[in-house]
């Protein structure tokens, strides 16, 4: 195994600026992914104009098709959309070896179930250390070298270290924390409220609501996660609250452009249409409804979300239709 060799596994543009950061500490880069014209492009003029066309990648950083060429990784990241993450894992199950560090970086959870990317790792994978990336990474900024903080969250110490000093730059920092299942809900959860957050900008309805929201559904959050085990003391970091202002605020999210669009009176099929691209809220939305109401955790605006999206009540052009019966209490986990 090589120790100084990282692998990421997706070429989306999440994927191609953590490889283009490991290859900044002088590491050696795998970059793997299914687009063969896009391997070409990368190995040929060390750019990809599909995802991140004004990044120059480091000729240290290795395009691949081939799985099998991430077999002698020291790290290996998942950077794959959540539909295709358990098939991609099982794909890559024939090489990658015990001693190897995985770590997911992909937001969102499976489909059926309410399996993080994480679980289906530790399924494939039960003798591997295994950690989670999230926090407030918007590939396009981190490109332009934009000053940008991430988590890395793992029971092993070692795969801590070693992700933080395989990462770290001068522009992109590395924060480590011990509630990995807390990190990776915060990443996949503030998806929904994003949604929420564009709603509320396509209705033009301010600022005020906007924190609103935010704040009321940063303690939704904190309640599903105290029910299903995770530090609700982890949502106050980069991971939580960090990452929920970036997605829920940010023109970039999809969530929120599609929220926005939902806003502006726009159908939920036509919306799906107009961004083109998977909406990770929309699937943990249904995800989480089901598990909320089987824990009976009180998500008003997941409630309503619900309604709106997938049983087509009417927004009738107010946000109150989107804050559903909201609790009195101010901040959760007072005594």
């Amino acid at each position: 195994m090589n120790k100084n060799k990282i692998s990421v596994l997706g070429g989306g543009s999440w994927g191609t600026v953590l490889a283009y950061l490991a290859s900044l500490n002088d590491n050696e880069v795998t970059l793997w992914m299914r687009d063969e014209e896009v391997v070409r492009e990368i190995n040929n003029n060390n750019i990809n104009s599909k995802y991140l066309p004004n990044l120059n990648l480091s000729s240290n950083l290795t395009a691949t098709s081939k799985i099998e060429d991430i077999s002698d990784s020291g790290i290996i990241i998942f950077c794959i959309p959540s539909d295709a993450f358990r098939d991609v894992s099982d794909l890559a199950s024939s090489y990658v070896r015990d001693e190897s560090f995985l770590v997911t970086a992909t937001k969102g959870v499976e489909r059926d179930g309410f399996s993080l990317m994480s679980n289906i790792l530790a399924d494939h994978y039960p003798r591997n250390a295994i950690g989670v990336l999230s926090g407030p990474n918007l590939a396009e900024e981190i490109a332009s070298s934009h000053l940008s903080g991430t988590v890395i969250a793992s029971d092993n110490k070692i795969l801590t270290q070693s992700v933080i000093e395989g990462l770290t730059t001068d522009f992109f920092k590395v924060y480590e924390n011990d509630d990995p299942y807390g990190v990776e809900m915060g990443g996949a959860l503030k998806n929904i409220y994003a949604i929420a957050c564009g709603i509320a900008d396509g209705l033009d309805s301010g600022e005020n609501t906007v924190g609103m929201i935010m704040t009321r559904g940063l303690g939704e959050m904190g309640r599903l996660a105290s029910e299903l085990g995770a530090n609700p003391q982890t949502f106050l970091g980069l991971a939580g609250v960090g990452d929920l202002i970036t997605t829920c605020a940010s023109p970039l999210s999809r969530n929120h452009q599609f929220g926005k669009l939902i806003g502006k009176g726009m159908s939920v099929d036509d919306a799906k249409i107009q961004i083109g691209q998977t909406i990770e809220g929309l699937k943990t939305l249904k995800v989480v409804k089901i598990i909320s109401d089987e824990h009976k955790v009180k998500m008003p605006i997941v409630d309503s979300l619900y309604k709106i999206i997938y049983k087509g009540s009417s927004l009738n052009g107010s946000i109150q239709n989107v804050l559903g019966e909201d609790m009195l209490k101010d901040v959760e986990f007072i005594k």
